[in-house]
């Protein structure tokens, strides 16, 4: 079981998830901490691997990427050689933002950003498709974002 956060800790992520830009000293003030402990604390949660990477976060429909689809994949044959084959492709398509084993009836769900449904369809047949072990694909596509976060729900964490 991983070591359990402490509340300043949580803190720390809560107002690292909003804004990971702040400097060492204006997260210190907003968690209560002087500088160097809040620093230690930030370090730590680094070396621990609890806080992996630091990122921007950037808006699809600026750049014209208007579609995001979500697409559930099932394969035809799970050898190990064919699943290593089409994890190893999937994660190279810029297109898909998302990929993880599912439970249930398809093997794959992928979370793939286009710029408008001909882009995707070309994805779909030029890339997916093409692929041998791929079976079949059921395509969802998103209409409204109700909600959106890159946040992780640090309450629910021990």
């Amino acid at each position: 079981m991983p070591d359990s956060l402490s509340k300043t800790d949580k803190k720390i992520l809560n107002e690292l998830q909003n804004n990971c830009a702040l400097t060492n000293a204006d997260l210190a003030r907003k968690v209560g901490l002087s500088t160097a402990p809040c620093w230690r604390r930030v370090k730590r949660l680094e070396d621990r691997g609890i806080i992996t990477r630091r990122v921007a976060l950037v808006d699809p429909k600026k750049l014209d990427l208007d579609i995001i689809v979500y697409a559930s994949v099932k394969l035809s044959t799970h050898t190990e050689e064919a699943l290593e084959i089409f994890e190893s492709t999937i994660i190279t398509y810029p297109e898909v933002t998302e990929c993880y084993t599912i439970s249930g009836s398809m093997d794959y769900m992928l979370r793939v950003i286009t710029r408008d449904m001909q882009t995707y369809e070309d994805f779909l047949r030029k890339k997916l498709l093409k692929m041998d072990m791929v079976k079949e694909v059921h395509s969802r596509f998103a209409v409204t974002k109700i909600k959106y976060t890159t946040s992780i729900p640090l309450a629910l964490s021990t």
